[in-house]
């Protein structure tokens, strides 16, 4: 009880604290009350100490008027009466009149709104002249009790009242109420009332008039000229309607609190009054013109909203006339259809393919159709109207036209007889003419009968060759009840597949041998079970007990009168084991039965889901170090035999959470989850590696092949599982880089190296596409004469971040993006189209890739350079390495000696640093050897490079070849290699390779030089 006192006290607080907006409104409206209040309290006094008008008596009843809740009321009385109070203060009254008068206020106010509720229904609206008259009596006794009460009031604190302070008490109130509260709830809910249609500017001009003439009513001294002008304002009034009224007694209400307020009195004539004062003489007019005004307004809309209603009621008379004569006009329609439509089902009852007849109550004919008569033509003698349905059968029986009806004419008549009196579900006849009629039979509400006959000879032929197909049907067929699912037919091959008698299945259900419910798609349109059109699996039980696993169709049919389901089962065992074994192996990897590539992937989202919330897991990736070795010298079976024990180490090793996978090859990958330290996938990293060192037995011999692991951890690296795989494999090729039989964690630099190395691939894929190469030349001297004979072109690349790169820092990745074929054929082109510049004396050097030399283009490719420069042959040197001869010697030597019909010469490029195989010299057709830089670099310091040195030029002038000197950077090294006889000689000591408007001047300059020397 205390507990449900206290939450009956808290609803209504939490209600007036989550109310703002009543809140708001009732602070507006003390507001409102307290400043009007004050104004009227302090300025409009008369000689009394009264108020002439006092409308904020009108403002709070209209507030609590049109508050909706009972708890906005309470707040706006409240809220209210602190206003007055403070109101009361600053126009200076003695406190216990200041709250005794604010008491009062709140009285006046309280009595005039629940005497108005008693009265009338809420909403508070003014439309008729019952609630304009219930407001009045409302505000009269409200006024007085609350005058009452202030005198009372004022009595006690003050002084003892007269009944001329009485009566301006209470009219001061009576016009704050009459003209105040009506014009603010009119104006609030803003309602459409009935008006004359006048024009915007009639309105407005007829409002100023009617507040003008309401003004002069009241306050013109000479009582006869007010009244003069009475009629006009009530006309006025009537043409405005009570709305604008209302609103025209609010503003004379305050024009005449402003002008009292100000000071202005007006002066009657009250020789013959002399008890009223001039103020209450002025208070008794603005009640009298309100009165006038406001009932003569609100009767005359009265009158035409009741204008209103008598004519549209007057219309929906006419209305309805019209409607009734439209209601005579559709029955004589009706009828007319409906005899057109008893005609026309005769029609249809004529046009029927299946024959019709309709019986009376006593089962005589009424009609029939042709198609009826067709069918029992043998008795159409007796088909006549009036003629018994009952007499025609016995005589069709008499006549033998029914053989189901042979050997037992007593009792078939009487089923047929019964079946007749009281049809239940649709029956079928035979007739001697070997037909099949479905009779369809229903009684009517009058009684009679209709009856019809559908030929369903060709169904019944049907249901037979069904019947056959579905006996000898290699397949398991049923024939189950569409409610219970019992088995109610079955065909051979169910029973020799099952190992079911058809009487043990005749006691059986389809759940006894099923698991698993039937699925039935449903027509909702036409509300009829549908074929299924795709296979069911269920697990069916044969008599022995063991299960097979079936594909169920399903289709609806009705077998001997009832619902049915066909079902027809093929037995899909082996090939579900079939695909079992199928999806198994396209998970996991044939030779060791791990898991693939595939499962490892499932695996690794679903872990890698778990390590965006935070657990931790690691990825190994594993790559045996001497497996190549063992399938070369042992064969492929020792190879596989090594994988397989491989692999079930590394399976008995790791835990059952834990997944080991063979990603192809020698490849394997380790997924461990639920790591507590990084440092556990370091550990386990060692352990397995230790494993993989073990000796391992194939055959006669012990293999070890070891192996190297690269990691990548979860979440701390990445947690997309593409990524991580990405991360663990650069981790393994760093741990194969570094030292075979290890293992590598990932770092970022790891991935920083390889992004780089990408960007750089994009970059030099980019500068081959826009020709961002550009060639130096190093000229290429004659020991005889010592002038340049040519240059070399040397490839360079002005990188914006490497500054000038070398070909060795970018010429292995062209070759590796398989660009080094365009690479070179435009260095070839720019080299012909430089050269031709040069003395006609001099050649240009290039040096190729052993991936050009091996593309069948290289050919036509030196070809179109020449040919598009102009170049003569012979001033083209094509130069290559004795390791490219020796990768492919058959095919290097075809090309060469193509390149070499041409014309143009080939050197072998660093000589002596290679196979130095001396049957290359003599297959390729060479002029010239270029001795390596670093034979030249030790002549100063190495007897043993003078000996090679003097060994190869002996060996080049044999065969007929020159001899280059590369890296010459001393004049020792000079005067060396002119002693031993070399031919040819470039290096730093001559110049440095420069690009080709440097290198263009210093061939002219050597020309010249030559020439004037000779």
């Amino acid at each position: 009880m205390a507990v449900t006192r206290v939450r009956n006290l808290a609803r209504p607080r939490t209600v007036y604290a989550e109310d703002t907006e009543g809140l708001t409104n009732a602070i507006f409206v003390a507001a409102a009350f307290g400043l009007t209040a004050y104004v009227c309290g302090a300025f409009t006094q008369d000689a009394d100490g009264i108020a002439t008008i006092w409308p904020a008596n009108g403002i709070l009843l209209a507030a609590v008027m049109l508050a909706n809740r009972p708890w906005r009321r309470h707040q706006i009385f409240a809220l209210a009466f602190i206003a007055n109070v403070i109101a009361n203060v600053f126009a200076h009254r003695v406190p216990l009149a200041n709250v005794g008068f604010a008491l009062t206020n709140g009285l006046e106010v309280y009595i005039a709104f629940r005497i108005l509720k008693m009265r009338e229904l809420q909403p508070f609206e003014f439309r008729s002249l019952h609630f304009v008259t219930s407001f009045l009596i409302a505000a009269v006794v409200g006024c007085a009790i609350a005058s009452i009460a202030a005198a009372v009031v004022a009595a006690l604190t003050l002084e003892s009242v007269t009944w001329r302070v009485f009566s301006s008490w209470l009219f001061a109130d009576l016009l704050g109420l009459l003209t105040v509260t009506p014009a603010l709830v009119r104006l609030r809910q803003e309602r459409r009332f009935h008006a004359a249609s006048a024009a915007p500017w009639e309105t407005y001009a007829l409002f100023a008039a009617l507040t003008l003439a309401m003004t002069l009513v009241v306050s013109v001294p000479q009582t006869p000229l007010g009244f003069i002008v009475l009629p006009i304002l009530v006309l006025i009034a009537c043409r405005l309607g009570p709305n604008a009224t209302s609103a025209a007694t609010l503003m004379m209400s305050a024009i005449f609190l402003t002008f009292t307020a100000a000071g202005f009195h007006t002066d009657f004539e009250s020789s013959a009054i002399s008890w009223l004062t001039d103020i209450q003489l002025m208070q008794l007019r603005f009640l009298t013109v309100f009165l006038i005004v406001m009932l003569l307004a609100e009767t005359t809309d009265s009158q035409g909203r009741l204008q209103e209603r008598l004519s549209s009621e007057i219309a929906l008379r006419d209305e309805l006339n019209e409607h009734l004569k439209a209601q005579e006009q559709a029955m004589s329609e009706q009828k007319a259809e409906l005899e057109k439509a008893h005609s026309r089902l005769k029609e249809a009852i004529e046009i029927l393919p299946e024959g019709i007849v309709i019986l009376d109550a006593d089962n005589r004919y009424v009609a029939w159709n042709k198609r009826y008569a067709q069918i029992y033509h043998r008795a159409l003698d007796t088909i006549y109207v009036g003629g018994s349905l009952e007499d025609a059968v016995r005589i069709g029986l008499e006549r033998q036209m029914y053989p189901e009806a042979f050997g037992r004419e007593e009792a078939w008549l009487a089923e047929r007889i019964k079946t007749l009196r009281t049809p239940a579900a649709p029956h079928e006849q035979l007739l001697d003419n070997g037909r099949c009629y479905l009779i369809e039979e229903c009684r009517t509400s009058e009684g009679g009968l209709i009856s019809l006959r559908i030929d369903i000879t060709e169904m019944k032929q049907r249901e037979a060759s069904i019947r056959l197909l579905f006996e000898n049907n290699p397949l398991p067929m049923f024939v189950v009840g569409r409610e219970r699912l019992n088995i109610l037919a079955v065909n051979t091959a169910a029973v020799s597949h099952y190992g079911y008698s058809r009487k043990d299945f005749s006691r059986l259900s389809l759940r006894d041998i099923q698991t698993g419910e039937l699925i039935l798609p449903f027509d909702s349109s036409t509300n009829r079970l549908l074929p299924t059109e795709e296979a069911q699996l269920f697990k069916h039980y044969r008599r022995d007990g063991r299960s097979i696993e079936v594909e169920v169709y399903v289709r609806p049919l009705v077998h001997e009168g009832q619902n049915a389901l066909l079902i027809a089962a093929i037995d899909v065992t082996e090939r579900r084991k079939a695909d079992r074994k199928a999806a198994y192996m396209a998970r996991h990897d044939a030779l060791t039965s791990l898991p693939n590539r595939h499962l490892l992937a499932e695996r690794m989202q679903l872990a890698m889901a778990r390590a965006k919330r935070g657990d931790r897991m690691a990825l190994l990736l594993l790559d045996l170090d001497d497996f190549k070795v063992v399938n070369d010298t042992l064969g492929h079976a020792a190879g596989d035999e090594l994988l397989q024990i491989v692999a079930d180490r590394l399976r008995s090793s790791l835990r059952e959470t834990d997944t080991v996978a063979r990603l192809g090859g020698d490849e394997f990958a380790v997924l461990i989850i639920d790591l507590d330290h990084p440092s556990n996938a370091a550990e386990l990293a060692q352990r397995l590696i230790g494993i993989l060192n073990e000796p391992i037995r194939i055959g006669q011999k012990d293999v070890v092949c070891g192996g190297s692991i690269g990691i990548a951890m979860a979440p701390d690296d990445s947690c997309d599982p593409n990524e991580l795989f990405r991360l663990a494999d650069l981790a393994l090729y760093a741990a194969k880089e570094d030292q075979r039989g290890t293992f590598r964690l990932f770092e970022r630099e790891l991935d920083a190296k390889v992004k780089a190395r990408n960007l750089l691939e994009s970059e030099v894929r980019e500068a081959i596409n826009n020709n961002d190469f550009e060639l130096h030349y190093q000229p290429i001297f004659s020991l005889k004469t010592m002038t340049p004979v040519g240059a070399e072109a040397l490839l360079r690349w002005r990188h914006p971040r490497l500054g000038l790169a070398s070909p060795a820092d970018f010429i292995p990745i062209a070759e590796e993006i398989g660009m080094i074929a365009d690479l070179g054929a435009k260095v070839i082109r720019a080299a012909c189209l430089e050269a031709m510049s040069w003395p006609e004396h001099t050649s240009v050097s290039v040096n190729i890739s052993a991936i050009e030399l091996e593309t069948e283009s290289f050919v036509d490719t030196v070809k179109a350079a020449l040919a598009e420069s102009g170049l003569p042959s012979h001033r083209l040197t094509i130069e290559v390495t004795e390791l490219m001869i020796m990768k492919d010697i058959q095919l290097a030597t075809n090309t060469l000696n193509q390149i070499c019909e041409l014309g143009v010469e080939i050197a072998m490029d660093d000589f002596g640093t290679g196979y130095s195989s001396l049957s290359s010299l003599t297959k390729v057709p060479f002029q010239k050897i270029k001795i390596d830089r670093s034979f030249v670099r030790d002549l100063a310091v190495s007897m043993e490079a003078r000996a090679i040195l003097a060994t190869i030029v002996d060996l080049a002038r044999t065969l007929g070849m020159r001899t280059t000197a590369e890296g010459v950077e001393t004049i020792e090294q000079l005067n060396t290699v002119k002693e031993y006889g070399c031919t040819l000689v470039q290096g730093f000591l001559f110049n440095r390779p420069e690009p080709a408007d440097v290198i263009r001047k210093i061939l002219h300059a050597g020309d010249e030089a030559g020439r004037d020397a000779a």
